[in-house]
């Protein structure tokens, strides 16, 4: 078997989910000082905005982890070989 290439760095990716939920967060923060609906009402359309399609950027990030757990894997059965010699 050859080895499992190692999957690319994923901090981008996290960094930039990071930065919309914070400001989600701010959209609301903000909205939270207001008694008027209609600030309400545009806060969570402008939340409902910045959320859109995030979730989908979470699964290259779990890929990513399946490759580097079964990268693991492989170079630890290759080590515990080589232990043995």
């Amino acid at each position: 078997m050859n080895a499992p290439r190692i999957p690319s760095y994923t901090c981008p990716l996290i960094d930039e989910v990071i930065d919309i939920i914070e400001a989600a967060f701010n959209i609301a923060d903000k909205a939270e000082d207001s008694d008027e609906p209609e600030d309400w009402k545009q806060a969570l359309h402008d939340i409902r905005y910045r959320l859109s399609g995030e979730a989908k950027k979470l699964e290259p990030i779990r890929a990513a982890n399946l490759a580097l757990r079964n990268a693991a894997e492989y170079w630890r059965e290759e080590a515990e070989k080589l232990a043995e010699i």
